[in-house]
């Protein structure tokens, strides 16, 4: 299928979004209120790069700043031990607002304690994860929130999320309250912190955009928070219609279908989609890390995997959504005749309808290049080919923010 004939069936599928499942009941998910996560990021083990040295986290203090979605008046906050091998000890954990992003400085008259079955201190045994009690704490939509954290015992290899996008800021002894931090070591990953929860009325649903770094951001801005599901969330919520939708990410540098950072896109799903708070929907974009090793079509192998993921998210009345897997035809690692032959194969049959997705975003008509549909155009091109740049991001937000405010359209004029 040629590059317009698919961008045609793109429209159309847009706008009539294949419902899938067509001759079943798919259950209903009540509208209750209740938590909703606010923000997310999916745990990894660390590597020698996101290990500090200088000073540790054992004994010291983390500032973790995250951006959050919808807003409330009560939070809860999950920390995961799950690649540790021993216990992580948070001592004592505080919230409060940042006054900018990329800065440790906080208002010190929003700062709260968060505590732990009535406790301020909990110890997270090897492998398992901790949900806070729920706090009193008023935040908005879109707001830049302090997560510090004075840690007693920490795993060697402490459980995080790699490639936050942002700065983590660790200081020597207990300063969990201080306004400013000063000697800092400067790290680019989540430590331990992997949800925020908001309580939110009936009606909120989380949308849960998952993928591998394309959706985890890489290449965006620094300390900008502007990869394209955080921009997904700000047009959103600039809109009345849809505000009552929560973007997080959980977005994976180097998920595949087929393994890659660890366990395979489909393993991780459970963990990392199905069961965030609140959800109702996923954005999924996928598959790309799995072209390159390819040495035959596999195409039709993508698919039977998205079907898996399909199947998991309708029995459960969860819509599911997939982003079409955007151009790498100037990236030599990725590209190749066969390889280019896998992305429109895949592209075609998620625009064909029969994968039975809810919807699609086609990511890859609105970052090509008009004359070479295999190439990112330079103006969304990070450099290397294959991610976009903050411009891109913005692009592939807009694209999927006309997909879900048409579905919210057609389902408040009672479509189905």
């Amino acid at each position: 299928m040629k590059i317009k004939k698919l961008a045609a069936v793109a429209v159309c599928a847009a706008v009539l979004f294949t419902l899938a499942g067509c001759g079943k009941k798919r259950p209903k998910i009540e509208p209750v209120d209740g938590w909703y996560a606010t923000w997310a990021a999916a745990s990894l083990d660390s590597t020698y790069e996101q290990i500090p040295m200088n000073p540790g986290l054992s004994g010291n203090t983390c500032r973790q700043q995250i951006k959050t979605s919808i807003g409330g008046e009560k939070i809860r906050l999950t920390f995961s031990n799950e690649y540790g091998d021993g216990d992580l000890v948070l001592e004592a954990v505080h919230l409060a607002r940042l006054k900018s992003p990329g800065s440790p400085q906080i208002d010190p008259e929003s700062d709260i304690s968060v505590t732990f079955g009535g406790s301020v201190s909990v110890t997270v045994p090897a492998g398992k994860t901790v949900t806070s009690d729920e706090a009193v704490f008023k935040f908005d939509p879109l707001d830049y929130l302090a997560v510090t954290v004075k840690f007693g015992d920490v795993p060697e290899r402490p459980t995080c999320h790699r490639e936050a996008g942002c700065t983590s800021w660790i200081v020597e002894g207990d300063c969990v309250s201080d306004e400013n931090f000063d000697s800092m070591e400067l790290m680019s990953s989540w430590y331990g912190l992997c949800r925020a929860d908001a309580w939110a009325p009936a009606g909120t649903e989380t949308l849960v955009c998952f993928g591998d770094g394309i959706t985890d951001g890489l290449r965006a801005t620094y300390n900008a928070f502007d990869g394209w599901p955080e921009k997904l969330s700000e047009i959103l919520q600039s809109n009345d219609m849809t505000k009552h939708i929560s973007v997080v990410n959980t977005g994976i540098a180097g998920n595949a279908l087929s393994g890659g950072t660890g366990p395979s896109a489909v393993d991780r799903f459970e963990r990392d989609v199905l069961d965030i708070p609140g959800i109702h929907g996923v954005i999924l974009l996928i598959g790309t890390n799995d072209i390159p090793s390819a040495q035959y079509d596999t195409s039709a192998e993508i698919a039977e995997k998205y079907k898996e993921m399909i199947s998991r998210c309708h029995e459960r009345g969860i819509s599911i959504y997939c982003g079409t897997l955007i151009p790498f035809g100037s990236n030599q690692t990725y590209y190749s005749e066969l390889h280019e032959k896998i992305r429109l194969g895949v592209n075609a049959l998620i625009a064909a309808g029969g994968l039975e997705f809810d919807g699609y975003i086609d990511f890859a008509e609105v970052l090509c290049r008009e004359e070479n549909p295999a190439v990112i155009q330079t103006r969304y091109d990070s450099g290397d080919g294959l991610v976009p740049n903050a411009s891109g991001y913005e692009v592939m937000a807009k694209a999927a923010a006309e997909v879900i405010r048409g579905k919210v359209e057609e389902e408040s004029q009672g479509g189905k």
